[in-house]
């Protein structure tokens, strides 16, 4: 064990737990992409996109580019940018 009190097994399941951290803001991204589409509160939808712009930030897409891909809240430029990235 190592000073924090973690044994090897640990470690590992920690270091691939943050080694994982893109591939499952993708899938929460799809998943939320998914959920606005079928979405019909419009402060559902407000709140939603604004997730959508933070996850793209935590995946590291340009700032430009973010921007572009939430000015008009369009799902299908968001949908070609999950293909893109998956």
């Amino acid at each position: 064990m190592n000073e924090k009190g973690y044994t090897k097994y640990q470690q590992k399941a920690i270091r691939n737990f943050y080694d994982n951290k893109d591939l499952r803001l993708v899938q929460k991204l799809g998943e939320l992409v998914s959920n606005l589409y079928l979405e019909t509160s419009d402060k559902k939808i407000e709140t939603g996109w604004k997730k959508v712009k933070k996850m793209l930030t935590d995946l590291k897409v340009h700032p430009g580019e973010v921007e572009y891909l939430t000015k008009d809240k369009t799902l299908s430029l968001i949908s070609k940018k999950l293909d893109e990235i998956f």
